[in-house]
């Protein structure tokens, strides 16, 4: 019974998911995955790319190389000690039991405590504030002489409670996104339930029209089958990134776990900032509510000689608000409630001047002109990172967290990995002055070129052009959005003083503004442009100091945010997944109000 227990565990816990063998010096990658030394070197090898970069074999995060290679990943202590323990129980034939193995196990893993590799003979017991390091009291008394140096078991004991004080935050974020991914996989099932009833429909009254409409019969069945088509790859993008995020959060917990119940004082101390930081990151991360399901119907018509179009009727896409936004009368608040604000300027920044911003799960980039470079932050403020770049102007972010980047400086777009790493080039040679950009309903690049006064599209794998839009009505075309709802385009134009709307095609649809000025029906300088769920067209009114709400039909509803509210010299806008404006001013505060009730 020992031996068996002893197997399982061998086989469920201390298996390579690489070789399928167990663990040979097992290393913890940065997403606390883990495999044999020697087979995450030939994966990083066989997959590595120009930026020192490869993807965690599991759940596909970006891994970088640490400045001195692979060698300098931490060992999994957890695996490396429950080996060894469960080894030397089945070595002493009086303990036979299953129960006698489990318990050796987590008793023996605990207490154990780690060795100095200068002064194998002195334990790790004294952790140094300055250098935080664990070391023993031979190493505190030479090489950190006049430290702070403290007993690690005291300091460990307060890292260990954060981390479970971390921990049970962030398995209520797992949960959520876990809830989430069931709901894609639901939504999947319906999809072809949805395109099986739709097609049958349309199939039963081409029959009955015979001949003389099979052309329009198929084009019909084409508009359901691409509907769908488009439909499947947001919902598998969509679960991808959910089931990224879960894996990479349950990753975390999971090694969490096992540092908090058997980890000893110095594993505690070699894991606890970067445990205890992630997690506190990583629960901050909204979850995203999947969209329900698009309603395709299927309107039979009167059968006749005449109007075939009539006859076959048309395939309808009704998208619905997600479950959780229901109201068919969404009410602004009176006055708009500012819940977070935070300053993007860098200790080593000149005078900042902010462009552009986009939002991906739980952070902020935005676009600093002035010096050179966008910077990614938590929602909570918390720089990450930041990608050196001439005269960025605008940034959009994917399904998949690509970072998608307008420079002026090399008149091109450039994409981004989620954590930095330049992937690939678009519009070179094509572009003029790239300003303002978006992604359609399809995933595409749209930018808008202030210069040629045209919107270029790009696949976004690719960076093939697809089509050139011409701007006639602009002046200067400078930020771009696409409204979710129905798919038009809002343009601003600074020099004319107004926001155009036009179809999916190009044709204008209406205008807002068009005299410079500070009263209603007027704007000064208008930048960033952004759409909510419902419709609703903001635009940053930037030198009247204020943020303008329009209805999707372009009627004038308030202003969301005024220089009474504290707005200033408002840049740049997007709506966060929770549904609030988030904007950009143009000294850096990034600020998020509530506005609706």
């Amino acid at each position: 019974m020992a031996e068996a227990l002893a197997a399982t565990i061998k086989e469920d816990i201390l298996t390579c998911s690489i070789c399928r063998d167990e663990y040979k010096d097992p290393r913890v990658l940065f997403c606390y995955h883990t495999f044999c030394f020697r087979c995450i070197s030939g994966h990083a090898t066989r997959t590595l790319t120009p930026n020192q970069t490869f993807l965690c074999p599991i759940c596909k995060e970006i891994i970088q190389i640490p400045a001195g290679g692979l060698a300098e990943l931490k060992k999994n202590f957890v695996f490396c000690r429950t080996r060894d323990i469960i080894t030397q129980q089945l070595n002493r034939r009086s303990l036979t039991e299953e129960q006698t193995i489990a318990a050796a196990v987590t008793r023996v893993s605990a207490q154990k405590t780690s060795k100095c590799e200068k002064h194998p003979n002195n334990e790790l017991k004294f952790y140094c504030e300055d250098d935080d390091s664990v070391v023993c009291s031979e190493c505190a008394a030479s090489d950190h002489y006049r430290h702070g140096i403290v007993p690690v078991e005291k300091v460990a004991k307060y890292n260990r409670n954060k981390i479970k004080a971390a921990l049970v935050k962030t398995m209520e974020t797992t949960n959520k996104f876990k809830e989430a991914v069931a709901m894609e996989t639901a939504n999947e099932t319906e999809d072809t339930h949805i395109m099986t009833t739709t097609i049958d429909e349309i199939e039963n009254q081409a029959r009955r029209i015979v001949q003389h409409i099979h052309e329009m019969k198929e084009t019909r069945i084409l508009d359901v089958k691409n509907e769908i088509k488009f439909k499947r790859k947001q919902e598998k993008a969509n679960k991808e990134t959910l089931q990224v995020h879960r894996a990479s959060l349950q990753s975390a917990c999971d090694f969490a776990q096992q540092l908090v119940t058997n980890g000893t004082d110095s594993d505690i101390m070699a894991h606890a900032i970067s445990l205890i930081k992630r997690p506190a990151v990583m629960e901050k991360t909204p979850v995203p509510t999947p969209d329900t399901l698009a309603q395709i119907s299927y309107s039979p018509g009167e059968i006749s000689a005449a109007g075939l179009e009539a006859m076959l009727g048309q395939v309808t896409v009704q998208s619905q608000l997600p479950l959780d936004g229901q109201e068919t009368n969404p009410v602004f608040l009176e006055t708009a409630e500012c819940v977070r604000s935070f300053s993007s300027k860098l200790k080593d920044d000149k005078d900042i001047n902010i462009f552009g911003l986009a939002l991906d799960l739980g952070h902020v980039v935005v676009a600093d002109n002035e010096n050179d470079r966008t910077k990614t932050f938590t929602d909570e403020g918390e720089f990450q990172f930041d990608i050196k770049l001439d005269r960025p102007f605008d940034v959009a972010v994917s399904q998949t967290g690509h970072l998608y980047i307008t420079s002026k400086g090399d008149e091109c777009v450039k994409v981004y990995s989620a954590r930095g790493q330049q992937v690939t080039t678009m519009g070179q040679d094509q572009l003029d002055t790239p300003l303002g950009i978006a992604l359609n309903r399809q995933g595409q690049v749209m930018v808008c070129d202030g210069e040629v006064k045209s919107i270029f599209t790009f696949q976004a794998d690719s960076g093939q052009l697809l089509d050139t839009m011409s701007l006639s009505m602009c002046e200067n075309p400078r930020y771009i959005t696409v409204n979710r709802l129905n798919y038009t385009l809002v343009i601003s134009d600074n020099v004319q003083h107004c926001a155009h709307v036009l179809s999916p095609t190009g044709d204008q649809l209406y205008q807002y503004g068009g005299t410079r000025g500070s009263g209603d029906g007027q704007l000064a300088g208008p930048c960033g442009v952004c759409t909510d769920r419902y419709g609703h067209i903001f635009i940053a009114d930037c030198n009247n100091h204020r943020i303008v709400a329009l209805s999707p039909q372009g009627q004038f509803i308030r202003y969301v945010a005024t220089r009474d509210d504290g707005l200033e010299a408002p840049k740049a806008l997007a709506i966060n997944s929770v549904g609030q404006l988030v904007v950009a001013e143009a000294e850096g505060k990034i600020k998020t109000f509530q506005y609706l009730q």
